[in-house]
């Protein structure tokens, strides 16, 4: 006997339809004695000695998941006929993931760590990972064995104010994140830190200047009338 599905890929998507025929190669005057067909799951019976050829479950779940066998039987049952194990693996579809942001500063600056994180909250495992900033992906794609993907990069100026989101990826489907916008980037602290000294300096030589001017003017000696 061979068990057959409808469609055969490596994984099958929950929610679709399954349809597993058992066919025997015999000649059609005989095809009358072999008129039972008995469905089996990992061992357990799935559709016992019907005339009916053909297995149909209409929405398949990841329970479904499992090793099926067919077996042909005559009337009386005294001869058997078996399939081969077909396996079967049904993969729940990612649902739609959600990015977040984390960083310590309301308005990150250049040079700054921020962490990117992405969920999906169903889905089958492995989910694949990626990041994107403006549709430019972000570093490499992720895989986890977790719903939570986290990617940890440094900010750079072109950044500001652009649109970022996630994509969750495994074997049957893929769904892309909301898009949400990139906070402000400020100049990096150090650059900050570099202008405020120089604004400091800057005052302070003023005041010299004008302490100098000050002192120049209040000590020169006054002329004697002739």
């Amino acid at each position: 006997a061979l068990l057959s599905g409808s469609v055969l890929p490596p994984y099958f998507q929950e929610g679709r339809p399954l349809v597993l025929r058992c066919q025997t190669k015999l000649h059609p005057q005989k095809l009358d004695l072999w008129s039972f067909y008995s469905f089996y799951k990992d061992g357990h019976v799935m559709q016992n000695r019907s005339h009916n050829p053909i297995l149909h479950i209409p929405e398949i779940k990841e329970r479904d998941s499992g090793l099926y066998q067919c077996v042909v039987a005559t009337e009386d049952g005294l001869i058997q006929k078996q399939s081969q194990q077909l396996e079967i693996q049904v993969q729940v579809p990612v649902s739609h993931p959600a990015v977040t942001l984390r960083h310590e500063a309301t308005n990150p600056a250049v040079g700054d760590k921020v962490e990117f994180l992405c969920e999906a909250q169903r889905g089958s495992l492995p989910i694949f990972y990626s990041f994107y900033l403006d549709g430019e992906i972000l570093g490499d794609s992720l895989a986890s064995a977790d719903r939570v993907a986290s990617l940890l990069i440094s900010v750079r100026s072109e950044w500001s104010a652009q649109n970022y989101s996630c994509e969750a990826k495994n074997n049957v489907s893929r769904e892309r994140s909301e898009p949400k916008k990139f906070p402000l980037v400020v100049l990096s602290a150090w650059t900050n830190s570099k202008r405020s000294i120089a604004w400091t300096l800057g005052s302070l030589l003023g005041g010299i200047v004008l302490a100098t001017v000050f002192l120049i003017h209040f000590f020169r000696p006054c002329k004697k009338d002739g």
